[in-house]
């Protein structure tokens, strides 16, 4: 019964997502606005999708090379692709299948592979959306975009958050750091915590953290610190331009500091278990845009279908072509193959 309720979640959660974005929309003054949209403007969100996905694989290889394990960059990301291919599934099996794939067509170990994933995901893309995010709500208001839908008050408030969750990104790439270096006392205290603790929710979260471990050795020296955040942030950048032309194309004016403002709204809207980011990426979009830009409730829905379309499509494309590459099968049979 878990099982069959962890799958139904996520199409629920979908549905009311969906509701929520639709109630209240006048659908004639939709039409106009999905028909309307910018084909080059399009053409540069839809162009986004692989070089994002080149540079996930770039990264990644970053950080497996630093626990001492290598795989060529076509696995890489073509491991990456069908991860994505295959969020559209319930219960977020594409975070799982990505390492799994890639154990079972290189040299790589699966808890390798996973601890590496995890580190990506749990530490550096939040650490960048968080800084990047703050970054945008600290800029003045001609950059952000802010101004003409905020008042000075509201304004003065969003750029002292936006300094505290870009202070609150630099910290935490300290204490990972820190983490990094102390990687065997502190691995041997999470045992101890995930043993002995009474508290399930501190155990939980020690087990987490032990796993995530073995992940963060490129986070041991400064030129390992540097490299990855370098990466993290081109990589970042290029989906924050992919979002910018999508919201344009779709006849959104926003500040260059606009689609950074977007891009935590948009990660919690993804974060939501929902097949593909369905319904709840929509949402995310349209409180944006509507809240913070001023946008109408039928300009912005239209804006986050087009987006939506212009990322997923892509990656179902990328996902479904590295499968019929033989994404799917083991090394062996990959090296048996005439």
């Amino acid at each position: 019964m878990r099982r069959v309720f962890a799958w139904l979640t996520g199409p629920l959660l979908a549905a009311l997502f969906l509701w929520l974005c639709f109630r209240n929309v006048e659908l004639e003054r939709l039409g106009p606005h999905l028909r309307e949209a910018d084909p080059l403007l399009l053409a540069a969100c839809l162009a986004s999708v692989p070089v994002h996905i080149g540079l996930r694989a770039w990264r990644w290889r970053t950080l497996l090379g630093a626990s001492g394990r290598a795989a060529p960059f076509r696995e890489l990301a073509s491991a990456i692709a069908i991860g994505y291919m295959a969020s559209l599934l319930p219960g977020r099996v594409g975070e799982v299948l990505r390492p799994a794939l890639l154990a079972r067509r290189s040299d790589v170990p699966f808890g390798t592979a996973l601890a590496t994933v995890g580190v990506e995901r749990a530490v550096l893309d939040v650490l960048a959306v968080l800084g990047l995010g703050g970054l945008g709500l600290a800029l003045p208001g001609r950059w952000s975009g802010l101004g003409a839908a905020t008042d000075a008050a509201t304004l003065s408030a969003l750029r002292r958050a936006g300094l505290l969750a870009l202070a609150a990104a630099l910290a935490g790439l300290v204490l990972v750091s820190a983490a990094a270096r102390a990687r065997r006392p502190l691995a041997a205290r999470l045992e101890r915590l995930t043993r002995d603790s009474g508290h399930r929710p501190l155990r939980a979260l020690a087990g987490f953290a032990a796993r995530l471990l073995p992940g963060v050795a490129a986070f041991e020296t400064l030129p390992g610190i540097l490299r990855l955040a370098a990466e993290t942030l081109v990589l970042w950048i290029v989906i924050a331009a992919g979002i910018h032309a999508g919201v344009a194309a779709a006849g959104v004016s926003l500040a260059p500091g606009g689609s950074l403002i977007l891009l935590p709204i948009l990660a919690a809207g993804i974060g939501i278990p929902t097949p593909g980011g369905a319904g709840s990426y929509h949402y995310a979009m349209m409180l944006g845009l509507t809240r913070l830009f001023g946008a109408s409730r039928e300009l912005a829905l239209s804006t986050g279908l087009v987006v939506h379309a212009a990322t997923i499509v892509p990656m179902l494309v990328l996902g479904g072509l590295s499968v019929a590459l033989g994404g799917l099968a083991g090394r062996r049979a990959v090296e048996v193959e005439p």
